[in-house]
C-alpha cells in the first residue's frame, strides 16, 4: 500500500463546500444559484451543507453551471459518503465525544439545523458539515477559541456554552447566505430606521418580520431571526459577511417587544458606528466598553428621540399617560415601559402587562 492510498483524513467535506467556494469566487449568491438551478432554497441548502445527497440530476446541473464534469461531482459525493461511513466507525474516539458534548446537538436537531445521524459518526459528520469546517481542530480555531477569549457578560445563574453560541452564529451565517441583498449602504440603512421604528407599533411578528427583513435587504443587511439553543444567552449579534453584506442576527431571547426592539436598534448602532471587521455579540461586550455604550446610546436616541427621552423623565406613571406618550412618539407601548424600567422610574415588575409577549411555535 502506498503512502497516498494509506492516507485516511479525519475530516469530511461535502460537495457543497466546493460549490460555496465557486460561488464566492464568482461573487454569486445562494439565491442566484437556486434560481439558475431552478431549485428551492431548501434543496440548495441541503446540498451545500451535506444533508441532501448529490444525485445524477444534481451532477448534471452542477456540470452545466460550473464546468466540471458530472463524473467529478458524483465522485465528490462518493468520497464524502465514504468518509462519513469511516468516521462513523471511529466516532467513539474520546476527542469526538468531547466535541459533540460541547454542542447543543438536541436543539440543533429540534430546530432543523442538522439531521440526527443514524449513529454517532453521522451525527459528528453532520455537525462538521453544518459548521462548514473539515475537522474538529478547524472548528476550535474558527469558532470556539475566539468565543472563549471574550469576557462573556451574563447572569451567573445561567451557564453559557461557547459551543452553543457558535452554533447559533453559524446558523445565522448559513441563513444569511440565502438572502439576496443590495450592497451595503449605511446612509440608506440609517434612513430606513424611521420605517423600522414605526414597526414597533405592530404586535404580530408574522406581520412585522417580513417588513423588517425587506427593509434590511434594501440596505445590504441580512436580518435573521433564529431561536438560540440552550447555553446561548445572546439576544443579538452583528458582523459583516463581506464588504457589501452585513448580518444582523436576533434571537427573541426575552420574548417581549421592549427587549426585541431595543436589540434591533442596538445592533443597528454597531453596524453604523463601529468596525466592519469585528463580531459584536450582545453579552460579550463589556457594558462599560465604548462600543457597547455607544450602541446603547444610539438605540435610545433613535428609538425614543431626544425629545422623547426628556418626556420619559416627566411622564405621569399610569397606563393612560404611558400609552399617550407612546402614541405621540409613534412607537409601541412596550418599549416605553421597558425604558421607564431601565431609568428606574418604575419597578421591573410593574406595567409589564402593557408589553407584547411572543412565543415560539412548537
Amino acid at each position: 500500500m502506498t503512502a497516498a492510498s494509506a492516507f485516511q483524513p479525519d475530516w469530511v467535506s461535502p460537495p457543497g463546500a466546493t460549490v460555496l467556494d465557486l460561488l464566492e469566487e464568482r461573487g454569486s449568491t445562494v439565491g442566484e444559484f437556486a434560481t439558475a438551478a431552478q431549485r428551492s432554497i431548501q434543496e440548495v441548502t441541503a446540498l451545500l451543507y451535506g444533508s441532501g445527497a448529490l444525485n445524477e440530476a444534481w451532477a448534471q446541473q452542477l456540470s452545466f453551471l460550473f464546468g466540471a464534469s458530472p463524473i467529478f461531482w458524483l465522485r465528490r459525493e462518493e468520497q464524502y459518503r465514504s468518509n462519513l461511513e469511516r468516521l462513523a466507525q471511529s466516532a467513539d474516539d474520546v476527542g469526538a465525544q468531547s466535541w459533540l458534548s460541547e454542542l447543543p446537538i438536541a436543539d440543533m436537531v429540534k430546530f432543523g439545523w442538522v439531521e440526527k445521524g443514524k449513529n454517532k459518526g453521522e451525527t459528528l459528520a453532520n455537525a462538521l458539515a453544518f459548521f462548514g469546517v473539515p475537522s474538529i481542530e478547524s472548528w476550535r480555531s474558527h469558532y470556539k477559541l475566539s468565543l472563549e477569549s471574550a469576557a462573556y457578560r451574563t447572569s451567573a445563574a445561567f451557564e453559557t456554552r461557547p459551543g452553543a453560541v457558535a452554533a447559533w452564529l453559524r446558523r445565522g451565517e448559513v441563513a444569511a447566505r440565502s438572502i439576496d441583498c443590495k450592497p451595503w449602504n449605511p446612509e440608506k440603512f440609517n434612513a430606513a430606521l424611521a420605517a423600522i421604528r414605526a414597526l414597533t407599533r405592530e404586535p404580530d411578528p408574522s406581520r412585522f418580520l417580513p417588513e423588517l427583513t425587506a427593509l434590511g435587504r434594501e440596505c445590504g443587511v441580512a436580518i435573521i431571526v433564529e431561536r438560540a439553543p440552550d447555553g446561548c444567552r445572546a439576544s443579538g449579534a452583528t458582523k459583516f459577511l463581506s464588504t457589501s453584506k452585513a448580518l444582523m442576527l436576533l434571537s427573541f431571547r426575552y420574548l417581549s417587544d421592549d427587549q426585541f426592539w431595543f436589540t434591533v436598534f442596538h445592533e443597528a448602532g454597531h453596524l453604523l458606528l463601529h468596525s466592519r471587521r469585528g463580531l459584536f455579540l450582545e453579552g460579550f461586550e463589556s457594558p462599560e466598553g465604548s462600543a457597547e455604550r455607544e450602541a446603547d446610546e444610539f438605540a435610545m436616541r433613535t428609538l425614543f428621540t431626544d425629545s422623547g427621552l426628556k418626556q420619559l423623565e416627566s411622564v405621569s406613571l399610569n397606563q393612560f399617560s404611558i400609552a399617550r406618550l407612546a402614541k405621540r412618539l409613534g412607537i409601541g407601548i412596550g418599549p416605553v415601559v421597558g425604558q421607564l424600567q431601565e431609568m428606574g422610574r418604575i419597578q421591573y415588575n410593574h406595567f409589564n402587562y402593557m408589553k407584547v409577549r411572543y412565543k415560539w411555535q412548537a
